[in-house]
């Protein structure tokens, strides 16, 4: 077969628009304005990564699907790190041996719709790529196998099979899987082409299916074995496909696998059809899979728009549609750690995002965490709805953001009214903004945040009374203040902005006049200064206004001097007192979580330094060549021009939520889409942003919008 990784082909012109009749014509006009906006939204593969030396890869490609999630194993053709939740496989899913010699993998690629990989053996070629279907839970393997020698080759290929399964209802952060294989047998069905995997409880069962049938298949111990003798002509090349299906009953997967393995081109491409249906519907108005729409970004900054919709496929590659509490569940992490739980705090990182594209699950999910006391947890998991984890630090600014954020983009105000557990949306809103108060040890002014493990985690030095949450509370109670004036409520209104008022000195005593850097204070009264990106990301976006021109010069010189780097960032600078005490890539001098220079870009836009962010954006766009936006990239050096790599050190993985957040940056930062459900009408800053481009079909309050930047000037058209 061949294997459907190139560029789409392009509509084929109409030659002759004379042949047409009047009334096609505008039928054809009106066809192509309609699907103008998904015009600007790119294929697939366009936004795949590049081939990578798999020597210097440390986190290996993963797969994601509707119903799951996988990574490719070190190894030209092996899948680990499955699981279908509630179902998770151990081990790897088995070896390709060329001659009994395992192939040599030398390349890995990363698709948003499949893993690529290629090696040799002596000189036999070997590509491999591997997909997942959509919303079913298995694994479709191609095998290119090409003789790159100028005489025929004669040669045994060998395959190990293993899929030992378990299903678990109570995950945590880390993915339960079975230790042993002894549990399940195999069984070589009668048709050659099938081997069932059943384990000793009836519980489960798995099947490997192949399009080619094998010369021996060999059941095993937990396993089994797939052999053919081949031969291939000079520079010639042959192919092996097989699925592997996973489930619960013998007879279903033994159905699945041989219904897959029987029509393989077809249920192979239809993967890659099934994507880009869904990531088309994510910017199509009034579509079928998603409750909004996002925008479609319309330019010819090439590297903006890669940014863009990479941090969209991003997000697509967590979206689970399979869980028993949620049509939609969008995991903060997968497929290594997690794979079933939402953190508050990730998704706050792209909140205004997940409004415009998903507002009914994101109004059902701050129901459910509502109800469930965010005090109680980090994190839902959607198997049972329960809340895991330690508190955060986070959890109320976290939640709160995520509320505004909502209300903004839907204009949905009886949400205020709506009584959950006793108290209205908006008294909550005001419990959660003035909660801060509770942790105010006595006779001090400022909040106390507790130790490492519930801010930073990493950083032992980030502790205490900091000034990033407590900035945030001054925020947090203003944002109240204007709700409840807007109700009427003007008592309370003058209340909470007094008690904003009376907080943020204490806020702004923290800075580091001349350095750009804010202090921690302790619990022993020790000021300890932090060169931390997370103080600059959310005072810029909390009290920008308070802050002086020079300050805000001075922040913005600090994160130039010591966190920005050719293609990425350091979270923590390297002349932090606590650096050489918070070596993780997320948090730490040596990488960043990828929300940190996506927040890092809407802080420069606030700041009105767009020159500066449309740079740092340019720099970030590099990092796409080798996949999607992950939980973090580690610097591969302390050098600026260090390379930059997918983390994996520190239980860091390959797919998470929070690399959405790159679209929360262009869309509320570079256009400036920042809807107030307070204020009669959306507006933009009249800043000038440098460059031209173009967000189409973005929506407020039921209203559809376009907003166009020429670089000098800005404008809102209505869509309607």
């Amino acid at each position: 077969m061949r294997v459907p990784v190139g560029r789409r082909a392009r509509p084929t012109r109409c030659q002759r628009a004379d042949a047409f009749t009047l009334i096609e014509l505008l039928v054809v006009i009106g066809i192509l304005a309609a699907k103008s906006a998904l015009a600007g939204v790119p294929s697939l593969d366009e936004l795949a990564g590049e081939w990578q030396d798999a020597a210097s890869v440390r986190s290996l490609p993963a797969l994601a699907g509707g119903a799951g999630a996988a990574q490719c194993a070190r190894d030209v053709l092996a899948i680990n790190n499955v699981s279908f939740p509630p179902l998770t496989m151990s081990f790897d899913s088995g070896a390709l041996l060329i001659n009994s010699k395992k192939t040599k993998l030398e390349r890995t690629r990363w698709f948003p719709y499949q893993v690529a990989r290629a090696g040799s053996a002596g000189s036999l070629g070997v590509e491999t790529y591997v997909r997942m279907p959509y919303e079913k839970p298995g694994l479709l393997f191609h095998i290119l196998l090409t003789n790159r020698a100028d005489e025929l080759q004669s040669f045994e290929l060998k395959i190990h099979l293993n899929a030992t399964t378990s299903r678990y209802q109570r995950w945590g952060w880390g993915v339960p899987r079975e230790k042993s294989t002894d549990r399940f047998s195999a069984v070589a069905n009668a048709d050659g082409r099938t081997l069932s995997l059943k384990d000793s409880r009836g519980e489960l069962a798995n099947c490997f299916g192949f399009a080619r049938k094998p010369d021996q298949l060999l059941a095993q111990k937990g396993g089994g074995l797939a052999v053919w003798q081949l031969k291939l002509p000079a520079h010639g090349s042959a192919t092996v496909d097989y699925v592997l299906a996973f489930g619960e009953k013998d007879a279903d997967v033994a159905l699945l696998a041989g219904k897959w393995a029987g029509h393989f081109d077809d249920v192979f491409a239809q993967v890659k059809t099934d994507w880009q249906k869904r990531f088309d519907a994510m910017f199509t108005p009034g579509n079928r899979y998603f409750s909004g729409h996002l925008p479609t970004l319309v330019t010819r900054d090439e590297q903006l728009r890669k940014v863009y919709y990479v941090s969209a496929v991003s997000l697509l590659s967590v979206c689970r549609t399979t869980f028993p509490l949620a049509p939609r569940v969008y995991v903060s992490n997968a497929p290594e750690c997690n794979g079933i739980m939402e953190y508050f705090w990730d998704m706050r990182e792209f909140a205004t995002t997940v409004a415009l594209l998903d507002p009914v699950m994101l109004k059902q999910y701050l129901r459910g965490w509502l109800a469930k006391d965010i005090y109680k947890g980090y994190a839902q998991e959607f198997l049972t709805g329960t809340l895991e984890g330690p508190w955060y630090s986070a959890n109320d600014f976290s939640v709160f953001i995520l509320l505004n954020a909502y209300l903004n983009v839907t204009d949905d105000r009886a949400f205020l009214g709506e009584t959950i557990n006793g108290q209205t949306v908006a008294e909550r809103m005001t419990a959660i903004a003035t909660n801060w108060k509770r942790l105010v040890k006595p006779g001090r002014t400022l909040a106390d945040y507790g130790e490492a493990p519930n801010l930073l985690e990493c950083v032992p030095t980030y502790i205490h009374e900091v000034p990033s949450f407590n900035a945030a509370n001054v925020w947090m109670m203003r944002r109240v203040a204007a709700i409840d004036e807007a109700q009427g409520n003007s008592a309370a209104a003058a209340e909470l902005r007094a008690e904003a008022d009376r907080l943020l000195p204490a806020v702004l005593a923290l800075y580091e006049p001349g350095q750009g850097v804010w202090d921690s204070l302790h619990r022993d009264g020790t000021r300890v200064q932090m060169r931390h990106v997370f103080d600059f990301a959310t005072i810029g976006l909390t009290i920008k206004d308070d802050l002086t021109p020079q300050t805000r010069s001075e922040m913005v010189a600090f994160v130039e001097r010591e966190l920005l780097t050719d293609h990425w960032m350091r979270a923590q600078s390297l002349s932090d007192p606590a650096a050489d005490k918070s070596d993780r890539p997320d948090h730490g001098p040596m990488g960043a979580f990828s929300s940190w220079p996506a927040e890092t870009l809407l802080v420069l836009c606030e700041f009105g330094e767009y020159g500066k962010a449309l740079d740092f954006i340019h720099r970030i766009a590099a990092v796409t060549e080798e996949g999607p936006f992950s939980q973090s990239r580690e610097l591969m050096g302390k050098t600026p021009d260090a390379p930059v790599r997918i983390a994996t050190r520190g239980m860091q993985t390959y797919n998470a939520s929070n690399g959405s957040s790159f679209m929360e940056a262009v869309i509320c930062g570079f256009f400036g889409y920042q809807p107030d459900f307070l204020k009669p009408k959306l507006t933009l800053s009249s800043a000038r942003r440098g460059f031209e481009g173009s967000l189409l079909n973005i929506h407020q309050g039921g209203h559809q919008w376009n907003i166009h930047i020429n670089g000098d000037a800005q404008h809102l058209k209505s869509a309607d």
